[in-house]
């Protein structure tokens, strides 16, 4: 969970997600939607892995990256529940 929230964390990163959350796509395509460097792309693409928040699926030469929902609703009924404790 704290690799969750760490990656979570960053501005960029957070981007990447809300843009996975609409539909499936490769690292070329969100270079263009956040205009920031494939390098950086491909680093935060790479931590999110790593934090189990997203998948992917290879389709031809490109990988398409996915949210890992499962994950993501994980983590939203651990902070729920920390949130509903008094």
């Amino acid at each position: 969970m704290i690799d969750m929230l760490k990656a979570l964390a960053e501005e960029n990163r957070f981007q990447i997600l809300k843009l996975l959350s609409e539909k499936p796509l490769c690292v070329c395509e969100i270079v263009e939607k956040i205009k920031i460097p494939q390098n950086l792309v491909s680093h935060h693409i790479s931590v999110l892995k790593k934090a189990n928040l997203i998948d992917f699926c290879r389709c031809g030469k490109n990988n398409y990256y996915t949210l890992n929902k499962q994950s993501l609703n994980e983590l939203v009924k651990i902070l729920t529940a920390m949130g509903d404790r008094r």
